[in-house]
């Protein structure tokens, strides 16, 4: 089996697809790549974890429940990010100030420290990475993005797709 191309910084990546899903992938995949070893560098972390603390200090108190759902982690993977970060003094679990049995999750004073830090340098690197968009493009792109997320949760709460059949095993 012959190994994979290494990627020409001087060629770009393009992409011929008309699948939305698609694009937005390969921008994801591309963009993380590029941008995760920075973020590593500066804070020890890769985006996947810096999503957390994202959406901690946005939604500061959420319960890890409601997290899971809002990152689309499933719990394992969900559970080890808040363990490593806790681990390392940047999130905090209180308990729910009318609920006891609820833990909810919140930024600490290093935890604010190093979200600020990775935030500048995010915005730092995302405006480098898409300097070809104009202020008005980068304006339309958020709002096509958004009404696409929403459309996609209509359509999602309306049934989406029935479950896919799983092919019958073949008999041993």
């Amino acid at each position: 089996m012959s190994a994979l191309p290494t990627p020409n910084p001087s060629q770009p990546v393009r992409c011929p697809h008309r699948y939305l899903t698609y694009k937005l992938d390969l921008l994801k995949t591309l963009a993380t790549k590029a941008i995760d070893p920075h973020y590593q560098l500066l804070a020890g972390m890769r985006v996947r974890e810096l999503r957390v603390l994202r959406l901690l200090h946005d939604q500061p108190g959420i319960a890890a429940t409601e997290l899971r759902h809002q990152l689309v982690l499933d719990k394992t993977l969900l559970s080890k990010n808040l363990v490593e970060l806790e681990r390392r003094g940047l999130i905090e679990r209180r308990p729910h100030e009318r609920d006891n049995r609820l833990q909810c999750l919140h930024l600490s004073a290093e935890g604010q420290r190093v979200w600020l830090a990775c935030e500048q340098l995010g915005r730092e690197i995302e405006a480098d990475m898409f300097a070809d968009l104009s202020p008005e493009e980068w304006e339309q792109l958020h709002t096509l993005l958004n009404r696409a997320i929403d459309s996609f949760n209509r359509w999602q709460a309306a049934g989406g797709l029935p479950p896919a059949e799983q092919p019958d095993a073949e008999p041993a």
